[in-house]
């Protein structure tokens, strides 16, 4: 397993934090504390007496200097996606298609995970684990502090994970506020916002009919066209805004770039990039983008890459 950059944690927008402290060594304050403990004893103060202010006067020194020295403070943040130590094992051939896989993906990120592009299994195999619709062998996915098998699978993928499968991501027969339209109302979730006007937004913030001469000319035509009849670039973005548009932490993709000319391939990667930041303005908190692909150019414009093969 390869991995680009090992921890990424310093700007992250997180819900549990654990602090460990690296206690410095202060020669001089422990002298200090020394003196200041014999000088705190009285003479005539009984032995039992002056052993009890020892031992108190000795802690208190010590949690003293312990205080003042420390110098440096590590905030550790739950990733926001784990696998840790998943096996997945066909039990008809006995093999290990995911063999003890573990790694972590933060908030603001994108991450590539590289799959063999002559294992059709592996592929399948981690989409499914990932995506909570299969259970591993032995080990946990991790959503933050939470077991992803302790969720409902539809309370995971309707709100916490946004999933773009290669195939089906968007129905053909709707067109694109329909397919948004009809996620949120599958979700069961309640909207704080008119769906229509959520849709909307999402397909300006995704890129839709960027680029199309019908966006220019007729907009709103473009947005009620059946997504069947839109072009592969549109068909991406919409199906990315339908798998954040309940708002998912996670966002889980299957070759987004497959099959897309070059230039449409890296619109596609730039904006799944600016959907992982944060963005202040918008008061976005971003995601974090797990791309699962064979292609090392793809890899190469994610922060982290995995592999999940020697």
């Amino acid at each position: 397993m390869s991995e680009k950059n090992e921890t990424t944690q310093a700007d992250e927008s997180v819900d549990s934090v654990e602090f460990s402290v690296v206690i410095d060594d202060i020669d001089a304050d422990t002298a200090a504390a020394k003196a200041d403990d014999t000088a705190a004893t009285p003479a005539d103060t009984p032995d039992h007496e002056v052993a009890h202010a020892d031992t108190a006067t000795s802690t208190s020194s010590r949690i003293d200097r312990e205080l003042r020295g420390r110098r440096h403070v590590a905030l550790k943040a739950y990733p926001t996606f784990a696998f840790n130590n998943i096996i997945l094992q066909n039990r008809k051939t006995g093999r290990n298609v995911l063999d003890n896989i573990s790694f972590d993906c933060y908030n603001g990120r994108t991450v590539a995970i590289m799959v063999d592009p002559e294992d059709s299994e592996q592929r399948v195999g981690f989409m499914a684990v990932a995506s909570g619709m299969l259970y591993p062998t032995s080990g946990r996915v991790m959503l933050k502090s939470n077991d992803l098998a302790s969720f409902d699978p539809s309370e995971a993928r309707a709100h916490r994970l946004g999933v773009v499968p290669q195939q089906y991501a968007i129905r053909d027969d709707l067109d694109a506020i329909g397919n948004l339209v009809y996620t949120m109302d599958a979700s069961g979730r309640n909207f704080l916002r008119s769906k229509v006007d959520i849709a909307r937004d999402l397909l300006d913030q995704t890129g839709f009919g960027d680029g199309s001469e019908q966006a220019v000319e007729n907009y709103e035509a473009l947005v009620h066209t059946p997504a069947g009849k839109l072009r592969e670039i549109d068909r991406r973005r919409l199906a990315i805004a339908r798998a954040i548009c309940c708002e998912a932490q996670i966002l889980l993709l299957d070759e987004p770039t497959g099959g897309l000319e070059a230039g449409d391939a890296s619109s596609i990667l730039t904006l799944l990039t600016q959907l992982a930041r944060p963005n202040r303005k918008t008061a976005d908190t971003g995601r974090c983008v797990i791309i699962v692909t064979d292609s090392e150019d793809v890899a190469d414009r994610c922060d982290d890459v995995f592999a999940l093969y020697d």
